[in-house]
């Protein structure tokens, strides 16, 4: 079972419905003691980063989920939270899973970056955002290009994984990444 994270925040009935169709049993929770159980957790994503982790305080799953080992996929503000800090309305303290900050997209075009836009592996995914995460190399795994600057679209660190696009919206491609995010822990965990 997988525990999708419950911040008053998200994308949650598409999400879970994503799940759902591609046979992967979750379970939205927002309950700091039974997050053991679960095999793995996905923080969704949709709002504003100040607002989602003074609601990740409150419940007390902030601390919970920076000090845990199970695998994590965040998805859009989801995925920005996986990173130390973020410039989003003022300065804010994120999880710190990967090394970097989260900043406004710098382009002199229109925010949010929202739509359909190619990654570089040439697939079509769906964008709402105008922060991204601003990290190594060795932590992208793919970009996607808005008005001449790259986006980390994907990005990993250990066990811990996020897009920056909503892969619940971004038809078969989407749920094909999805997929093969779940079933890689469950290769792991059979090893």
């Amino acid at each position: 079972m997988i525990a999708v994270i419950d911040y008053k925040s998200g994308n949650i009935s598409s999400l879970l419905s994503a799940c759902k169709e591609i046979g992967i049993k979750a379970k939205l929770t927002n309950n700091t003691k039974t997050l053991d159980s679960h095999k793995a957790i996905i923080i969704p994503g949709v709002g504003a980063i100040k607002a989602a982790i003074e609601n990740l305080k409150e419940t007390g799953l902030f601390d919970v989920l920076k000090n845990t080992d199970k695998p994590i996929l965040g998805i859009c503000l989801g995925m920005q939270m996986l990173f130390e800090k973020s410039y989003e309305d003022g300065e804010t303290e994120c999880l710190g899973f990967i090394k970097g900050e989260v900043i406004k997209i710098p382009v002199n075009a229109r925010l949010p970056h929202m739509g359909w836009n190619n990654l570089d592996t040439g697939e079509d995914v769906y964008f709402v955002h105008s922060y991204m995460a601003s990290t190594t190399s060795e932590n992208i795994v793919s970009y996607t290009d808005y008005c001449g600057v790259q986006i980390p679209a994907i990005v990993k660190y250990s066990n811990v994984t996020g897009f920056q696009f909503h892969p619940e919206k971004s038809g078969e491609y989407g749920l094909k990444l999805l997929r093969k995010w779940y079933f890689d822990i469950e290769e792991k965990a059979n090893a």
